[in-house]
């Protein structure tokens, strides 16, 4: 009789899977080997998707994006001609490149759910070794068959790192919209209100609204933003890897901005906490910012906004109102 692996030299070799998909794409002869391996023992498949959450749900400083400079996040005097600011909230300046993960791991098999309360999040590692981040107040359902790997985005914004599987694609689907990919990285968002969209980190996706004939389908590729409005055509276009990496600041606790208004800002810190970030004046909610910020602490925000751009701070009953 073959001798078994001990458990913990799996985890191990697990490990070092994970890591390599981490740090760069396989090699053809790689992902041959990896495909050898999780296919002897259904315990590799197990280890592999442990492992591979772990490895993302730690990589607190690749969360900014690899070329996040802290320096480039330190205060500055205020440009009162362009109105423009740029902070870092609370002690975020001190600790950007550690933030704390706010969220817990869960392990999914075939078909099941996991859905985030308010200012949480999750990461869920898939039996294929694909992972999904839930950012807050969002849900999945999981439905895998045998030919497809399938995810329903019910609410809210995930991120998807898919294991590559030629054989068995991976869709998720958010409404009427479908996201198809083999192994890549990228985002989706179904917000109440807006439509769906979706952001390549790695690889290509293909987008395509099955139901709506004006809508045809659309491939895209990284650092690209497809946005697939209502009874509208799936519209496309290239973002800055800057962008992609201030997007996905929400997996370690954190809000980016860059240029954003108050306005804007104030909508982005309600979907994270009960306080409400409240500007009665126009002029002041048209005020931008660029800084990183803790994304459940929107009176932290409004105290720094308020000592930069010279605005007073009132703190009440389950809000924060910013006024000149």
């Amino acid at each position: 009789m073959e001798k078994r692996t001990p458990s913990r030299q799996v985890d191990d070799i697990a490990a070092d899977w994970a890591a390599k998909i981490d740090g760069r794409p396989l090699s053809n002869e790689e992902e041959v080997a990896l495909e050898a391996w999780l296919a002897v023992d259904p315990r590799h498949l197990g280890a592999y998707a442990k492992a591979r959450a772990v490895a993302l749900h730690t990589d607190r400083a690749r969360a900014l994006g690899v070329n996040f400079d802290p320096a480039t996040f330190a205060p500055r005097p205020v440009l009162r001609p362009s109105r423009r600011v740029m902070l870092m909230g609370g002690a975020a300046a001190a600790a950007a490149t550690v933030a704390l993960v706010t969220g817990t791991t869960f392990y999914l098999r075939s078909v099941g759910g996991v859905a985030t309360g308010l200012g949480e999040t999750r990461v869920v590692s898939l039996e294929d070794g694909s992972v999904v981040t839930l950012n807050t107040q969002s849900e999945i359902e999981v439905r895998y068959t045998a030919e497809r790997r399938g995810i329903v985005l019910v609410q809210g914004e995930a991120l998807f790192d898919v294991a590559k599987n030629k054989n068995r694609p991976f869709v998720v689907e958010a409404g009427d919209t479908q996201v198809r990919a083999v192994g890549t990285s990228f985002t989706v968002e179904r917000l109440p209100g807006g439509p769906v969209q979706v952001l390549v980190r790695e690889g290509v996706v293909e987008v395509k609204r099955p139901g709506v004939p004006v809508a045809p389908a659309v491939r895209v590729a990284a650092n690209t933003r497809a946005i697939a409005p209502s009874n509208a055509a799936i519209a496309a276009f290239a973002v800055a890897p800057s962008e992609v990496s201030r997007a996905l600041a929400w997996r370690e606790g954190r809000l980016a901005f860059e240029g954003s208004t108050l306005r804007d800002a104030a909508a982005s810190f309600a979907r994270y906490s009960d306080t409400q970030i409240v500007i009665d004046d126009p002029a002041v909610a048209s005020e931008t910012i660029t800084g990183l910020f803790v994304s459940n602490d929107p009176v932290g925000f409004a105290r720094a906004v308020a000592l930069s751009l010279n605005l007073r701070v009132q703190v009440g009953e389950g809000q924060v109102r910013l006024s000149r």
